[in-house]
């Protein structure tokens, strides 16, 4: 007795898989990855797989580090490529989370509506061929049309919940991605082209900036009213300079230095918005306890027009 199996339906089938839970994973934690990498990540997710199927192993062992670790772990990076270890740890158990609701939501599915009785039919050649096709074409418009409201009532949740959005900042052709926070209190503009200000800690610059450069940057910001060290910066570098006045409990009259972003993307969730020239203020302490967020988002930037 043998399984005759068709490693072609394993691979599509694993794929398209693999692609919809990375991207439930990407509008649960709103993570700034293009589809592109999603789909190279569920690709390689779908030929593990197809290497489990060809070379099966009783070892179990075996198939708890290739078949669930060493997967994971590429998945994961590929597709969003976590710098910390907790960020890769809370992506995994996100992954396997949406994974498990996945699975539920077709096993339900499958055995407990006529969408099931409907696939059996189809996959036993009882219904004839036209009505196999209409079928197929009627079943994808129900999961797009699915997909796209569970979509939305995600990152409508998490928004409303959160208030966390992924961004990427690009300074001079060197990009960094961050999470920032919906700060409804950042009343920050720039005095010249009376644009939203984000507020970032100064800690960021440093994957953004050569360290001299990051290093001027920072004895700038420690003495703003020294006003020949700002001029004498511009003029000798490509950055584009700001001070941005603020005002707070005990100061009335603050200064804060700010750097032109060449380009910032911001991951709403549902949608995707690009902004040129944006100021980023620099702050000198920590925004976040835990780390969860390292910029300030003002409110006009994530707002729908």
């Amino acid at each position: 007795m043998y399984l005759e199996v068709y490693i072609d339906i394993v691979f599509i089938i694993n794929l398209i898989m693999d692609y919809i839970i990375l991207w439930i994973v990407k509008i649960l934690t709103k993570k700034n990855t293009k589809k592109i990498r999603l789909f190279i990540g569920a690709m390689v997710g779908a030929l593990m797989m197809c290497i489990i199927v060809i070379l099966p192993y009783d070892s179990y062992f075996f198939n708890v580090i290739v078949g669930y670790l060493l997967t994971s772990i590429l998945l994961i990076y590929i597709s969003f490529r976590p710098i910390r270890l907790s960020e890769f740890v809370k992506l995994t158990i996100i992954m396997y989370l949406s994974a498990i609701m996945l699975g539920g939501l077709m096993f339900a599915l499958y055995y407990y509506s006529f969408i099931g009785v409907a696939v059996s039919k189809v996959i036993n050649g009882t219904y004839n061929m036209n009505l196999r096709v209409g079928l197929f074409v009627i079943f994808g418009i129900i999961a797009i049309i699915i997909f796209r409201i569970v979509r939305k009532v995600m990152s409508s949740t998490i928004r409303a919940n959160k208030n966390l959005f992924g961004l990427e900042i690009n300074i001079d052709d060197c990009k960094i991605k961050v999470n920032g926070l919906l700060d409804t209190g950042n009343n920050l503009y720039d005095p010249i082209t009376k644009n939203p200000v984000l507020i970032a800690e100064s800690g960021l610059l440093k994957n953004l900036l050569k360290k001299d450069c990051y290093d001027k940057l920072l004895s700038i910001s420690s003495d703003l009213y020294n006003i020949s060290n700002f001029t004498d910066f511009g003029k000798n570098s490509n950055l584009k300079l700001r001070l941005i006045p603020f005002s707070s409990l005990g100061n009335e009259n603050g200064m804060l230095l700010g750097i032109v972003a060449d380009n910032i993307c911001i991951n709403l969730g549902d949608e995707t918005k690009d902004y040129r020239d944006v100021v980023i203020a620099v702050y000198d302490k920590k925004l976040s306890n835990d780390n969860s967020y390292q910029v300030l988002i003002h409110p006009e930037l994530v707002s729908v027009h």
